[in-house]
């Protein structure tokens, strides 16, 4: 499930990155709507590339869709309670690197099965006073089967940003969270960056 979370959200994330300075929910979902076809056109026009060539991909999202993240924050909210310990080390840096990797490197692969999808914003999303958002997306795929998501990100340095995603109630940095609590506490904090590495 961790895999088709992360795809779906790197797809309506690729849009966050082109929010405009707008901070209303109104706005959001207008960017949204906007530029998600702009997105799957390419994945449409170039798939026969990205097939022959999984770099090529992975170049597409980090250009196009990791502007979008926030991986700082995604890498905190992973680590949970282990957060000050791996700031102790001096290894925050580190890990939030790897993570990045990881989640560009593992989970793009699912792109064939969304080449053909369909993103609609279901209504439109409230913004708290810390320029925070919920946006709810229904995402159909090639096989026509749809999937509901919420995405929750916040408004900074005048684009929209995304920390963190549902997928069927079930967060994606939570599930990460429980992931990488047990494995710190059996091996630490570069035996797991390590085991990061070597994920394919």
């Amino acid at each position: 499930m961790k895999k088709k979370m992360v795809f779906l959200a790197l797809i309506c994330t690729s849009v966050l990155a082109f929010a405009s300075q707008s901070t209303s929910g109104a706005a959001a979902r207008a960017v949204i709507e906007r530029q998600a076809q702009q997105i799957l056109a390419d994945l449409a026009a170039n798939q026969a590339e990205y097939a022959a060539d999984p770099q090529a991909f992975q170049q597409f999202i980090a250009r196009a869709i990791a502007p979008g993240l926030d991986f700082h924050k995604m890498a905190q909210i992973a680590l949970g309670r282990h957060l000050h310990e791996v700031e102790r080390a001096g290894k925050l840096a580190e890990f939030t690197d790897v993570f990045r990797t990881l989640l560009i490197r593992v989970y793009s692969r699912g792109w064939r099965n969304y080449t053909d999808a369909r993103v609609r914003v279901l209504g439109t999303p409230t913004v708290d006073r810390y320029n925070r958002a919920m946006v709810r997306v229904q995402v159909t795929g090639n096989d026509g089967k749809s999937a509901q998501m919420r995405f929750f990100l916040y408004h900074g340095g005048q684009q929209w940003k995304l920390y963190d995603a549902t997928f069927e109630n079930v967060s994606l940095m939570t599930s990460y969270r429980n992931t990488f609590d047990s494995q710190l506490q059996k091996g630490g904090v570069d035996a797991l960056i390590a085991r990061m590495r070597a994920m394919n």
